[in-house]
């Protein structure tokens, strides 16, 4: 009989301990696959905005709206706000914004019925949305946003 070494032993039971391998090719495309599913299959949910409400189409009405009117033109070049003016009870005044609380404020309760931005198309929004909030302090619960006609 033939015995075996220490050395041959050695080799036999290293080749016995070897650990298993496993691949992870097939585990990462199943992650990936899924990752895909859900990505698909979910439906994300509108964030809340300001809330508008459009004019029916057609023509535009020729009733002038009851309140106050603020008029936001464009504004100069290099300047990052245009210059406001402010329509209340047949007078118009250039407004800043610490005037602007204050004015609407003193408004009468018809004026305070409705806002009305009238705003140029190189305004920012962060200008007509500072009025807006001016407006909502001061307790003026409707605001309206008029265009002017292209030339």
């Amino acid at each position: 009989m033939l015995q075996k070494t220490h050395v041959e032993e050695a080799v036999v039971e290293r080749k016995a301990r070897r650990q298993p391998a496993v691949n992870m090719t097939p585990m990462i495309d199943c992650v990936f696959l899924l990752i895909i599913f859900f990505m698909l299959s979910t439906t994300f949910t509108p964030l809340p905005g300001i809330r508008v409400k459009l004019p029916p189409p057609g023509r535009p009405s020729s009733d002038k709206p009851k309140g106050a009117v603020l008029r936001i033109q464009d504004p100069a070049p290099g300047a990052k706000e245009g210059i406001m003016l402010l329509s209340q009870g047949g007078v118009e005044d250039i407004v800043t914004f610490e005037n602007t609380y204050a004015r609407f404020m003193n408004a009468t309760p018809e004026e305070k019925d409705m806002l009305i931005i009238q705003s140029g198309r190189s305004v920012r929004h962060d200008q007509i949305v500072h009025v807006m909030d001016l407006a909502k302090r001061a307790g003026i619960e409707k605001i309206g946003f008029a265009m002017v006609a292209r030339e």
